[in-house]
């Protein structure tokens, strides 16, 4: 098991002066985490699939840390709660996913009192597509890992020697992630659905076609048992090989712990948050999740 890094100086993070934002898709890892450090701080879940939709991202997480700034949080939030309490009853926009419902700043804003103890905002994020770049907070620190998702934050070994760890080629599957709406099999079915099942299925494979392989990242969070059915299942249709390939919470837990090290991006009140700061020893951005057709 992968330890935090106790080397660092540990920044003193209670549920009082510290709010984390975190995407669904990462849920069980971020809990896992957080179990792990002994922490347990008041967390809005942003509802999974803003990852194909970046600009949609930036727009949410900007209400997300208004909000934060303006409300004092004691209990987790789902975003999906937050979305339908500020979209009027009387709108025809009714759509099944809250990436449509965008929150309401202004309205939010009006109900808030404000969080004079709030210090930290944790955004179980990476730089997703750039849909991070721009955020900022007058009041609190803004903590974020210098990786550019998630899968590479799992891929990541404790002593980093790169910026990217995915390869090309290679679909990457965790629990969250077969339960997004852009998996292999929500895709499927959508093709299906669109085109019928003969012309469906090529168009399926066409969107999959520079893949040779499924990799299951085992990061002892869940059991991958029921991964591997499931990227067996969406394998078969495919033809790609299915394989197992480690992986590790560690950066998670450095960033829920505290212990702020160079993987770690920690941006003053005020600073906003660029683009550059993801870069790791000059280099560019590698294989991510959001560069590729994944999953």
């Amino acid at each position: 098991m992968q330890t935090v890094n106790k080397s660092i100086e540990r920044v003193k993070l209670n549920n009082t002066n510290t709010v984390l934002i975190a995407c669904e898709m990462i849920e069980d890892e971020v809990r896992a985490a957080m179990n792990r450090v002994g922490a347990e701080y008041p967390t809005i879940w942003v509802e999974r699939g803003y990852h194909d939709v970046p600009d949609k991202l930036n727009r949410e997480l900007k209400a997300l840390i208004r909000f934060a700034e303006t409300h004092v949080i004691t209990q987790d939030i789902r975003t999906k709660e937050l979305a339908s309490k500020n979209i009027n009853s009387d709108s025809q926009e009714r759509v099944s996913s809250s990436v449509n419902k965008h929150i309401n700043v202004s309205e939010l804003d009006e109900n808030g009192d404000g969080n004079p103890d709030l210090k930290y905002i944790i955004l179980a994020f990476g730089l997703c597509g750039k849909g991070v770049v721009g955020l900022s907070s007058k009041v609190a620190t803004i903590v974020i890992p210098r990786f550019d998702d998630c899968i590479n934050i799992m891929l990541c070994p404790e002593k980093r020697e790169k910026r990217a760890y995915m390869k090309t080629g290679i679909c990457y599957m965790t629990k969250g992630w077969t339960d997004d709406s852009g998996s292999m099999k929500y895709m499927y079915e959508q093709c299906i659905e669109r085109y019928g099942e003969r012309k469906g299925r090529r168009a399926f494979t066409m969107m999959y076609d520079s893949y040779t392989t499924a990799a299951l990242i085992d990061n002892g969070c869940y059991d991958t048992a029921t991964v591997e059915d499931y990227a067996r299942a969406s394998a078969d249709i495919l033809n790609l090989e299915v394989i197992h390939v480690p992986g590790s919470i560690h950066i998670f837990e450095n960033l829920l712990g505290g212990y702020w090290d160079d993987n770690i991006i920690v941006n003053k009140p005020s600073s906003v948050i660029q683009e550059d700061d993801f870069t790791f020893h000059g280099e560019s951005m590698g294989t991510s999740t959001t560069t590729m057709k994944l999953l």
